[in-house]
């Protein structure tokens, strides 16, 4: 199994790589023709140089494709594993509306996402899946795509909603919300560590027990301050900015049983919110 996989993802690796060398060679040769050919150079480079990356591009693709072959067929096994009752799309997830209303991210230039998993455990119903978001910027003179988001999105609901929203950001996360207040602890450590942002201050300490802000700094801790919470109406929201593209089988990256360790720590991770956090406990019925 891994052998063709690997044999397949090689033919399209070496692909890539003659795409950036024709480009690569377009863009060093510009000058020196320039000079000796004159403008007429640029009709003579443009198609290498295009046609370099756009070989390259399709053979991203490519590898792509054969990622989701994959994981379309393995993945639902690992997942039936742990999950009886789960469920995975490799072709949807949550939509951008849904994920701006969870408070934790702002609407970007470009949105994509997808690998969404559903189902329950411990009566807690879950949904994830990956995103990402990229912002296209300006100055007039060129024009930059920058990743603002990229990692996992997770939705926990639960039978009883909360009174106020809360989020719980990291502190390079800080922007104004309207009809929030900052709150602060009395524990220092979790201040440093983290922003607290309520609709009502009273609601806040009610979930934000010691206890509940241990195992939150615990978290943080696990996922190197790239975790953000929110919790709103009958909803936790969890986002992991992990620059990370999960289950994917990647370029220039040999595929071996390894893989599916890692899916397990991806889906063992749903587990973790739950048991770590206590979600099933009273605290949040």
């Amino acid at each position: 199994m891994f052998d063709k996989i690997n044999r397949d993802k090689v033919k399209f690796e070496r692909r890539i790589i003659f795409g950036y060398v024709v480009t690569g060679l377009a863009f060093i040769l510009y000058m020196p023709l320039a000079v000796a050919i004159g403008p007429a150079v640029f009709f003579i480079i443009v198609i290498p140089f295009l046609g370099g990356g756009l070989y390259a591009a399709h053979n991203y693709k490519q590898i792509k494709n054969l990622s989701i072959a994959f994981k379309t067929k393995y993945l639902p096994e690992e997942m039936q594993k742990i999950f009886s009752d789960g469920k995975y799309y490799h072709n949807r997830g949550f939509t951008e509306e849904e994920i701006i209303s969870s408070g934790l991210l702002h609407k970007q230039d470009r949105f994509a996402s997808e690998d969404l998993i559903e189902g329950s455990f411990a009566g807690v119903n879950f949904k994830c899946c990956d995103i990402t978001q990229k912002d296209v910027r300006s100055n007039g003179k060129s024009t930059t795509v920058v990743t603002v988001f990229q990692g996992r999105f997770y939705e926990f609901d639960f039978p009883k909603a909360f009174k106020y929203n809360l989020l719980l950001l990291q502190p390079y996360n800080y922007r104004p919300f309207s009809g929030f207040t900052k709150v602060k602890t009395e524990n220092v450590q979790f201040n440093s560590e983290i922003k607290i942002y309520a609709k009502n201050e009273h609601e806040a300490f009610y979930i934000l027990t010691p206890n509940f802000m241990e195992k939150i700094m615990y978290m943080d801790k696990k996922y190197e301050d790239k975790i953000v919470f929110s919790f709103k109406d009958n909803r936790l929201y969890i986002a992991i900015d992990s620059r990370v593209d999960h289950f994917d089988l990647k370029a220039f990256k040999q595929v071996n049983a390894s893989i599916f360790e890692e899916y397990r720590n991806e889906l063992n991770d749903i587990l973790d919110f739950i048991r770590i956090l206590q979600l099933d406990l009273t605290l949040f019925k």
